[in-house]
């Protein structure tokens, strides 16, 4: 058994053990079982699986009993909304959200059925209710600039793209969303590329390693400041699920010229409105996922400890303020959009 490597889902421990060639990974008390050839690859059918039970009855997360009842509690409901709104692109981050607006995912999740097939239209629907609840997250002018001083500008593999992502986030303030989504979309690429530690020399790993090497990732005991290890695997596992339906999802599958994934976008498959407001939220969103991760695999989490006098933070706050409130000229803008045959719209 692998007693060094520790990752939980839902609070489950999950066993690891080495037969043959093979990587064996079980949760006893969920009665689940997978195994490969590759850890990650492994880590990631027991995700597969983990759906597959969500979608009969949603997975009861572990409770323990412990002087920190108050979080425990807290992931419990975090877990039971993220079985949920994964679906539609979207997850917690715990270190941002407020009782109120947990609540609200709360109510909206008991009308989301995981085992229907929604079209676009329903689709859209439920994503503008969990927008109407995390924008003040992704919009944050506040959040923005501390994820960028505290986390991005700071954490190996995503910190060389620091300055590309400082990009979307203009155009995010800006509201143009069609630069956000094409500016991210590579991103996200070239950060799993950088963990994978692919060399321009070699050859390109096929998305399936990307994921597998992503799943491998395991929480830096070694400082304090930084997230519950279960709420780290939980990222983790967001990220793969999400990524798994949008970025890496096989375009042939679509149901209509709306699609969204990453081949969609680079080749510009189409004159469908990938470049949405909403799309360009999770691609948002993912960034957010990855900086959390990566800074708390590596020991890099500066959030907790993060001094907000730090004169970078205060000069992107003002920034990005002043481009958020900059709304005067938004009117004519959206007429000059609304001119082009095939603009379909951001929202």
């Amino acid at each position: 058994m692998d007693k060094s490597f520790n990752k939980f889902v839902f609070g489950y421990p999950m066993l690891f053990e080495k037969k043959g060639d093979q990587y064996v990974v079980r949760i006893k008390e969920l009665d689940i079982k997978q195994q490969s050839q590759s850890r990650g690859r492994a880590i990631r059918e027991v995700f597969e699986e983990i759906r597959e039970k969500n979608k009969l009855n949603l997975i009861e997360p572990k409770k323990y009993n412990c002087e920190l009842s108050y979080y425990n509690d807290l992931q419990i409901r975090l877990f039971k909304i993220n079985q949920k709104i994964t679906k539609f692109g979207f997850s917690i981050i715990a270190e941002d959200i407020n009782e109120i607006d947990i609540l609200k995912l709360e109510k909206l999740c008991t009308e989301i059925d995981l085992n229907k097939l929604y079209d676009t239209y329903e689709t859209q629907n439920i994503e503008n209710e969990i927008i109407k609840i995390l924008d003040p997250y992704i919009i944050s002018p506040h959040l923005r600039a501390l994820n960028m001083v505290s986390l991005i500008m700071k954490t190996k593999h995503i910190n060389k793209f620091s300055h590309i992502i400082e990009q979307s986030y203009l155009s995010l303030f800006r509201e143009e969303y069609i630069s956000t989504v094409m500016i991210l979309t590579p991103v996200i690429e070239g950060i799993l590329l950088s963990l994978y530690e692919f060399r321009s020399i070699d050859k390109k790993p096929k998305e399936h390693q990307l994921l597998n090497k992503w799943a491998e990732l395991e929480y830096n005991n070694f400082n304090e400041k930084i997230p519950h290890p279960f709420i780290v695997d939980e990222y983790i596992r967001a990220f793969i699920d999400i990524s798994e339906k949008i970025i890496f999802t096989k375009h042939q599958i679509a149901r209509d010229n709306s699609y969204f994934n990453r081949n969609y976008i680079a080749h510009v498959m189409g004159d469908g409105r990938f470049y949405s407001r909403n799309n360009a939220y999770k691609l948002i969103h993912l960034i957010d996922l990855m900086a959390h991760v990566l800074a708390a695999c590596t020991g890099e989490h500066k959030r907790y400890a993060f001094n907000r006098d730090n004169t970078d933070y205060k000069l992107r706050l003002y920034y990005y303020t002043n481009l958020a409130n900059e709304k005067d000229i938004e009117e004519s803008k959206r007429h000059i959009f609304n001119s082009h045959l095939n603009f379909k719209g951001y929202l």
